[in-house]
């Protein structure tokens, strides 16, 4: 968020954040013998469309009409919660920021990230629940530390 408050970027929109179709962990990600569905919109697409919009709000860029806006597909969402001392995840998105009709930034962003886990899935399931806002938070960051993304968002 430092980041962006301090980029000097102008104010942008969010538009959608699309899965590819048929994407496996669009709708909903299989954590063993369980099922993780957003607590946001219909898809995962939504969810991180929603956490990209409150960073931006909290760096104070956030205007729903700018004509400025930032959009995604959603290429992979995987958490593979089956290991039994460790647990890992895959996220990624082609980010495109607009400006009218123009095309300023257009790149792929993926993070991995692994965490502690266990056999039991009474552990391992809760603790791969809890790592997937983690991942999300990592695949923002990645586009905001992103000097060509900044670059797009200002004038």
């Amino acid at each position: 968020m430092e980041t962006l408050k301090k980029s000097g970027a102008d104010k942008v929109s969010v538009g959608t954040i699309t899965p590819t179709a048929n994407m496996q962990g669009a709708a909903a990600i299989q954590l063993r013998a369980s099922s993780m569905r957003t607590p946001v919109g219909k898809n995962y697409g939504d969810y991180i469309a929603a956490a990209l919009r409150t960073e931006l709000e909290m760096a104070k860029l956030y205007a729903p009409q700018s004509e400025t806006s930032i959009s995604a597909v959603l290429i992979k969402n995987n958490i593979d919660a089956g290991g039994f001392s460790t647990s890992q995840g895959q996220i990624e998105a082609r980010f495109t920021v607009k400006r009218g009709d123009q095309v300023r930034f257009e790149k792929t962003k993926s993070i991995s990230h692994q965490w502690e886990s266990s056999f039991a899935g009474a552990v391992a399931i809760p603790l791969a629940a809890n790592s997937y806002p983690v991942m999300v938070q990592m695949l923002i960051d990645k586009l905001i530390t992103d000097p060509d993304f900044i670059n797009a968002l200002k004038n």
